[in-house]
This record gives C-alpha cells, structure tokens and sequence, in this order.
C-alpha cells in the first residue's frame, strides 16, 4: 500500500511538472552514516587520531597553564619556593611580563594548531569522498541529505575524538606538572579545578572546529553537478 502511494505521487510530481522532495528519516541517516565509517575505519582512524592528538596538545597547554596560574596564587611559602626553583614565577616584574607573554603565546600557538590541524584533517576526508558524493547525487541524494549526511560523520569523530583528546591531554598536563615542580604541589581540589575548565573547552573547541571544517567542502561538494564529482581527480 505505501508502495503504490509512493508511485502515486511521483507520478503525480511528473505529470504536473512540480519537484518530489524525498526527506529521509532520520533513524536511516544515522544507520547510514555509522556504515560509513565501519566501511572506511582506516580513514576514520587516521582522522580520529589527528583530532585527539591536536586537542590533547591544546588541552595540555591550557591546564598546565591552569595549574600555574593557580600555584603562583598561593601564599604557600614552599609552594613559592618550589616555583621559583623551577623558573616558572619570579618576584622580577620584566620577567614576570616576560612569563606571562611566553604563556600567551603558547596558548596561542596551540589553538592555531588546533585549528589547523583539524581543518587541514576534515578537507582531505571530504575531498578524497568527492566521487562518492557524485555517485550519491547520481542515485538521487539531495544536496541537504548530503551534508547532513557528511556533517553527522564528523560530529561524531569530532566529539568522540576531542573526549579523547581532552582526557590524555589533561594526563599529560599532571605529569608535566609534576616534572616540572613536583607532585606535592598538587591536590585534588586543584586538579578538578584545571579539569573542570580546560576540559569542556578542549571538547568543545575540538567538535566545533571539527564540523565547520567539514561544513564547508561539503556543501562546495553537494552543489557540484554529478558528472563534476565523478570527475574530480584526488
């Protein structure tokens, strides 16, 4: 019955010469979706692990920063003392600028990498899949499934990844800390603290950077004509 109702229509499309927009359940687009990335896990690894490795840096730096900031705001004589043996606070006002330049820049540094190195990871996942969305268009995939379809992949990665990322970073960060200062100086107050902050951010930033750069070539894609996606060389 729903059969003959769905040749109905498109029959009815035709013979009035108005455009059949098919919109496809959401349930199917995620079943959809997580084939693809059972069927390309190679790719999807490699991706994954770019993203982790890029926001395991950034939340690296951002809670060691965190940590820092928070020591150097303790009157704690030892604590102190700790910090100036290891350089890392002076009571010299040039080197404390000189310091808190350095920690700017670092943080600096490492969401432009962030940002790079997750762009540069979704462009090439997306165009080296510019035949499969031209082999897509050509079965009658609309440009909105399209990338709604690419979208939900690398929201997916994206988060899973950035999760990843966030939590060996916020590891590296402690033992970085500890090497650097000593094990001592830390609590677990101070701890969830800097995890409290830098976590949510590196997640957060890892999943939005993940998707607007997937957002993009996508659409470029999913507005090229069929034989044009067919033909592009990678």
């Amino acid at each position: 019955m729903s059969s003959t109702t769905s040749q109905d229509r498109i029959f009815d499309a035709r013979r009035k010469g108005t455009p059949l927009t098919v919109v496809l359940p959401w349930k199917r687009t995620l079943e959809v979706c997580w084939s693809n990335i059972r069927h390309r896990i190679g790719r999807c690894t490699l991706t994954f692990l770019c993203i982790s490795v890029v926001v395991a840096f950034f939340m690296s730096a951002l809670t060691f920063q965190q940590v820092v900031s928070h020591l150097m705001d303790q009157e704690d004589v030892h604590t102190q003392a700790v910090l100036e043996k290891a350089g890392v606070v002076s009571h010299d006002l040039e080197s404390q600028k000189r310091q808190r330049d350095q920690m700017i820049w670092l943080m600096s540094l490492s969401g432009f990498l962030c940002l790079v190195g997750i762009t540069n990871t979704i462009l090439m996942s997306v165009t080296e899949r510019f035949r499969e969305i031209g082999t897509l268009k050509c079965l009658g995939a609309l440009d909105g499934f399209i990338v709604r379809l690419f979208l939900i992949e690398s929201v997916f990665i994206g988060v899973l990844a950035s999760v990843v990322g966030g939590l060996l970073g916020y590891v590296l960060a402690v033992v970085q800390v500890g090497a650097v200062l000593e094990f001592g100086v830390l609590d677990a107050g101070l701890c969830l603290t800097a995890f409290g902050i830098g976590f949510p951010t590196a997640v957060i930033l890892g999943t939005v950077l993940t998707t607007l750069a997937a957002a993009y070539p996508t659409y470029v894609a999913a507005k090229m004509k069929p034989v044009e996606a067919m033909r592009v060389e990678v």
